[in-house]
């Protein structure tokens, strides 16, 4: 039985999809590895000008916390160099890309400015769109850094 339906349907092969897939994985290992390495002005030229950057947690117990817009991503960023003074390494643990979704498993280290140790494992999931990072949400142990960073964001 042929049955014809009204709406379009755009079949993607499986090349296609892996080669979105290979170009958005590629774009946000390199987002990753220019944030690890301080080149801010390139990591923020991957980054969609809409971008929706999600920090997992309650705001009201951890300050970084909420839905940030590029440039509130840029004052996050600023806060945690303010509180980790030398840096957080961040390691990349796994990467795994499906279409224009991108999930990265990190490990996260670094000494507050108090001397706390930070060690947390983070993990990002990241939509690209159109050649750019239009969402992040970033998950993460927020009660060990709220431990860390707590009287320093406050």
């Amino acid at each position: 039985m042929r049955v014809d339906l009204p709406v379009a349907f755009e079949i993607q092969s499986k090349e296609k999809r892996m080669n979105v897939s290979s170009e958005s994985k590629a774009l946000v290992l390199a987002f990753f590895e220019d944030l690890s390495t301080g080149r801010l002005e390139s990591a923020l030229s991957r980054l969609d000008e809409d971008l929706e950057y999600c920090i997992a947690g309650n705001p009201k117990r951890f300050p970084l916390a909420g839905t940030h817009s590029k440039q509130g991503f840029v004052e996050v960023l600023t806060t945690i160099g303010a509180t980790m003074p030398d840096g957080v390494r961040v390691d990349i643990l796994s990467a795994v890309a499906e279409e224009s979704r991108v999930v990265i498993e990190t490990a996260a280290r670094g000494v507050s400015a108090t001397g706390k140790t930070y060690d947390n494992r983070v993990a990002f999931s990241c939509e690209v769109r159109d050649g750019k990072i239009r969402s992040v949400r970033e998950y993460l142990d927020t009660i060990h850094a709220n431990e860390v960073l707590a009287e320093q964001l406050r």
